[in-house]
C-alpha cells in the first residue's frame, strides 16, 4: 500500500488575471499561503515557463516521467483564432495553472529546498502590504529575528534622515514608509537603516523588536554583539 502523500507546506491559488496596461501580455495574480500567512504575487505565463525550464534542468528530463507536471500549452486552437487575450482561453489557462501548481507542490513539497521555486513564490512586492501582513510574511519565510532582544537604545540611535541625506543613494529616498504606507514628511522623525532604506521612527521601532531586518531588502537592521560574532564565525 502506497504511503499517503504529505500535504505541501505552501499552497498556491490562481486568483485572477488581467491584460497588462502596456503590451499584449497577461498578468496572473497568485495568492501564496504558508501557515497563517498569505501574500500575492503577479506573474506572466512566460515566468512560469522559465520556472518550469529551471526545474527540468535541475531535476533532469526523467523528472517528467517521475511526477513533475507538464505546463499548460502555450497555444491552443482558440488562442490562435481568437487571440491570446480571449477570455475563455485565459479562464481555461488559469484553471490549468491552478492544476499545475497543485501538482508541482505535491512533487516538491519542501519548497525551501528548491531555490528556483522558492524564489518564484517568495519574491514579493511589499509596497502594498500592511504591517501585520509583513510580520506574518517574515515569520512564514523564516526571515525574522533569531529571537534576541534588541536594546531600545540601539533603535533610538539609528541615524535620522537629515544626518544621512548626503550619504544615501537616490534609490533609497522613498516618499512612503513601507510599514505604515504613509508619506514621510520632512517634519517627521525619519530613520535610516544601514542598507539605506528609510522608515518612520515610530514604525521601525515597533518592527525591529519583532524582526531585526529591513522589510524591503531583508538586510540586518541593527547589528548586535551576538550577530557580529556570528558574522565573524561565518567568515572562518
Amino acid at each position: 500500500m502506497a504511503e499517503e502523500a504529505e500535504a505541501p507546506e505552501y499552497r498556491v491559488q490562481v486568483d485572477s488575471f488581467e491584460p497588462a496596461r502596456r503590451g499584449r501580455h497577461v498578468i496572473y495574480t497568485l495568492i501564496i499561503r504558508r501557515g497563517s500567512a498569505q501574500w500575492p504575487i503577479r506573474r506572466r505565463f512566460r515566468q512560469v515557463v522559465k520556472l518550469h525550464e529551471q526545474l527540468v534542468q535541475g531535476f533532469g528530463r526523467s523528472s517528467m516521467k517521475e511526477g513533475l507536471p507538464r505546463l499548460p500549452p502555450k497555444l491552443t486552437y482558440r488562442s490562435i483564432f481568437c487571440g491570446q487575450q480571449d477570455q475563455r482561453f485565459l479562464q481555461l489557462r488559469a484553471m490549468q495553472l491552478q492544476e499545475y501548481f497543485e501538482a508541482l507542490l505535491r512533487y516538491i513539497p519542501y519548497v525551501d529546498q528548491c531555490e528556483a521555486l522558492r524564489e518564484f513564490l517568495c519574491s514579493v512586492d511589499v509596497s502594498n502590504m500592511s504591517y501585520d501582513a509583513l510580520l506574518d510574511l517574515e515569520q512564514a519565510l523564516g526571515r525574522g529575528s533569531p529571537g534576541r532582544r534588541i536594546d531600545a537604545a540601539l533603535i533610538a540611535a539609528l541615524p535620522k534622515r537629515s544626518d544621512r541625506r548626503s550619504e544615501a543613494s537616490p534609490s533609497h529616498q522613498s516618499g512612503c514608509c513601507v510599514i505604515c504606507q504613509e508619506l514621510m514628511l520632512k517634519s517627521e522623525d525619519i530613520r535610516v537603516l544601514p542598507c539605506g532604506h528609510e522608515y518612520h521612527y515610530e514604525c521601525i521601532s515597533q518592527w525591529i523588536p519583532e524582526s531585526n531586518t529591513c522589510c524591503v531588502c531583508h538586510g540586518l537592521a541593527i547589528e548586535t554583539p551576538a550577530s557580529g560574532d556570528e558574522a565573524e564565525a561565518d567568515d572562518c
